[in-house]
């Protein structure tokens, strides 16, 4: 029995549709624990948050977008971009201590928006991600990342990591070890599509492309498998990951075209499918264990996380992994579909009560 109902905010990082996804079964889980919850989020997170819970109270909480290079190197990108980020950590800072007294939160949790913490309640950071990759020529970098990483981390009250309790980690060495003097747990895989049951039908979809993250790699990757599908390439599916989308492109018969897709349409394309091709972030990843699919992963080129999740999940749990700039759809063969994961949601249930209980 809970103590009392209060007011959680959920904040996701405004940096594809990831953070969002994940933060779903949080938000029905306290939604099933009749909490208030309310979602300061913007642009595509925002929306597909308000398409997947369109009753629950929404604020405008502008995010922080990385400007990502056309090459396959992000690094001067991304050292570019450290003042502006560490701009918007300040600002999230601020504007959430303005969103706290104004509409009564009682706790946040943040995934992965490193300034939205406060003093004044209980804080909790959301992340999969404790040991940032470097590219080789940075390796001598770790060491202050690791330090600057964590002490962000530390201005919460606790650390909640994404994965299985135990080894083998869906996240390897990004997960482990844990900081010290950091109180972390971790919380089983969290997908959207954990309570879903799609029916099982005949594998008719040819080829399932599913692309997510920034752009401009988002629509590099598009242009290239478009360029590369003819008629010999059979039904195609194309599923853009723009819900805030709502324009058409010009593609030949034998490609569907869809911006965005609900859950449940989604899970049913995914088990349709003989053939599928997606970026490596880790929500996806989570997502298609969950569904029981292997796919061939495509790093977001430069993004060192998405690089090594494709080349570790490929030898853990044998999916597959090219580089964009390798990819031929003429050499992408079926996968066998691996046992599906079952997530144990009334262990999150269980977790999140006892953290309510907590505050």
């Amino acid at each position: 029995m809970l103590k009392r109902r209060l007011r959680i905010l959920i904040c996701p990082f405004d940096w594809g549709l990831g953070h969002a996804s994940r933060c779903v079964p949080i938000i029905q889980t306290l939604l099933n624990l009749k909490q208030e919850v309310i979602v300061a989020a913007d642009n595509a997170p925002l929306s597909f948050l308000q398409q997947q819970f369109p009753h629950i109270e929404f604020v405008r909480m502008p995010g922080f977008r990385p400007v990502y290079s056309k090459s396959n190197s992000q690094i001067m990108a991304m050292v570019r971009s450290i003042p502006k980020s560490l701009r918007s950590f300040r600002n999230d800072h601020f504007l959430l201590e303005q969103i706290i007294e104004n509409h009564h939160i009682d706790a946040v949790i943040s995934d992965n928006r490193f300034g939205a913490w406060s003093r004044n309640v209980p804080c909790v950071f959301m992340t999969h991600q404790l040991h940032i990759q470097l590219p080789k020529s940075m390796k001598w970098a770790r060491p202050f990342v690791d330090f600057l990483n964590k002490w962000y981390i530390k201005h919460f009250d606790a650390c909640w990591i994404p994965d299985f309790a135990e080894e083998p980690f869906l996240s390897g060495k990004l997960s482990f070890p844990h900081f010290r003097n950091i109180t972390s747990h971790r919380i089983g895989i969290l997908s959207r599509f954990s309570n879903i049951q799609p029916k099982e039908k005949e594998q008719d979809i040819d080829l399932l492309i599913i692309l997510s993250g920034p752009e401009p790699q988002r629509s590099i990757l598009e242009n290239s498998i478009l360029s590369q599908i003819d008629r010999s390439s059979g039904m195609v599916v194309l599923l853009r990951g723009l819900p805030d989308v709502s324009n058409k492109i010009d593609v030949p018969e034998n490609i569907c075209v869809l911006n965005h897709t609900d859950d449940n349409t989604f899970a049913e394309l995914v088990c349709r499918a003989k053939k599928i091709v997606c970026r490596a972030g880790y929500s996806t990843i989570m997502d298609l264990i969950v569904l029981g699919r292997k796919t061939w992963l495509v790093p977001t080129p430069g993004q060192t996380e998405q690089e090594y999740l494709s080349d570790y999940v490929s030898t853990i749990f044998d999916f597959r992994s090219v580089k964009q700039n390798q990819f031929n759809l003429k050499k992408i063969e079926a996968l066998n579909a691996p046992q599906k994961t079952t997530v144990n949601t009334n262990f999150l249930s269980h977790f999140l009560a006892q953290w309510l209980n907590s505050i």
